[in-house]
């Protein structure tokens, strides 16, 4: 499934339910593969307060959005200790919520009314450090690793027209780009990647890179991709097999030369190539994601995969869980620790491959 169209989902449900501080129905993980791990602590959140972990704000903590008397908070949240501290309050509808590449701050997307939707970049000590006015839409972000002043973004309408903008953040200047292409990614602090495809429908296209100062040169990078992804020094590219039965992950290096390969078998649904969740932590040389245990048509997304951790430099490869369910997942920095579910309300302990709750969990979520 292509990741604009999943994002579409996920911000239109969520300008619509996330007011009302509703909680989707959650499929737990088999209990026979979850472990109470000694580290981690687990909170005493009320169901109904708790909306979801943000994501890692370093090594110990995570960034919680809960619901607390017609109010979203924000909570810096210590996973050994439970200690919390609340960053930031706002009464407004959340849409999205994205941690800058430095974990120093976070960007709130947001609705006040059905006309008017706000980005907010908010410090983790809780300050305000921009804002800036737009029309409530769906929006795909992208922010630059090298140069947190910049982001990309991506709006959609409901027929998949596009457009690219670039924001400066601090003084609030959005400029729309040209591209030929929604899938874009920062590649430096001026450089970005594109995939170009025929169609939004198409698996495939060909990646192109070009200079933000001056689009009349467009280089073509690697051609016939899946996806695309880039961490730090590392461009990660997913390509059909020869006989396009299987996923190749390729590693390259920000010249663009392969350095590690990786095959998993390639499945399928109704919308074509099915991408399996991952995450890339070019820093501990970790690559995690699910693998399919054969090539085939999924019929559901329910523990038919397995969990596992990649190391392109050392060309090594574990598993770390079996028969698990493809959900969401994100890094710590140091590669110790990984958010794991719709909500990142588990953690799964990498060198022990246990999981623990971080919200005491319940079959249903209200």
């Amino acid at each position: 499934m292509n990741k604009f169209r999943i994002s579409f989902i996920i911000t239109i449900l969520g300008l619509l339910f996330l007011s009302y501080g509703c909680q989707n129905e959650q499929t737990p993980v088999s209990k026979e593969r979850i472990t109470t791990s000694n580290k981690i602590k687990t909170l005493n959140i009320q169901p109904k307060e708790f909306q979801r972990i943000v994501g890692w704000i370093d090594d110990k903590n995570v960034l919680v959005q809960l619901r607390k008397e017609g109010k979203v908070t924000f909570e810096r949240l210590n996973v050994f200790n439970g200690k919390q501290h609340q960053i930031y309050e706002t009464s407004h509808v959340i849409s999205e919520v994205i941690i800058s590449p430095n974990r120093d701050c976070f960007l709130i997307y947001s609705a006040e009314s059905k006309d008017k939707a706000a980005l907010d970049v908010i410090s983790m000590a809780g300050s305000r450090m921009s804002t800036k006015q737009v029309k409530p839409q769906n929006i795909e972000f992208a922010w630059n690793q090298d140069d947190q002043n910049k982001m990309f973004l991506t709006t959609f309408d409901t027929d998949w027209n596009y457009q690219v903008f670039q924001l400066d953040i601090p003084s609030g200047n959005l400029v729309q780009l040209n591209t030929d292409s929604p899938f874009v990614s920062w590649y430096s602090d001026n450089l970005f990647i594109f995939n170009q495809k025929l169609s939004p429908q198409k698996d495939r296209g060909d990646l192109y890179l070009e200079d933000i100062r001056d689009k009349t040169i467009k280089n073509l990078v690697v051609a016939d991709v899946y996806k695309f992804a880039v961490s730090a020094n590392t461009l990660l590219t997913m390509e059909p097999s020869k006989d396009d039965k299987s996923m190749v992950y390729n590693f390259r290096t920000l010249g663009f030369q392969s350095y590690y390969q990786y095959e998993a078998p390639r499945v399928y649904d109704e919308l074509g190539t099915f991408f399996p969740f991952y995450d890339l932590n070019v820093e501990e040389e970790s690559f995690l994601t699910f693998e399919p245990y054969e090539s085939k048509k999924l019929k559901d997304h329910g523990g038919e995969f397995k969990l596992v951790k990649v190391n392109p430099t050392e060309k090594k490869k574990e598993t770390i869980l079996e028969l698990t369910n493809n959900e969401p997942i994100v890094i710590s920095p140091n590669g110790k620790y990984c958010l794991y579910g719709y909500l990142f309300d588990q953690i799964i302990d990498l060198e022990t491959k246990d999981i623990s709750y971080l919200i005491q969990h319940q079959d249903k979520m209200y």
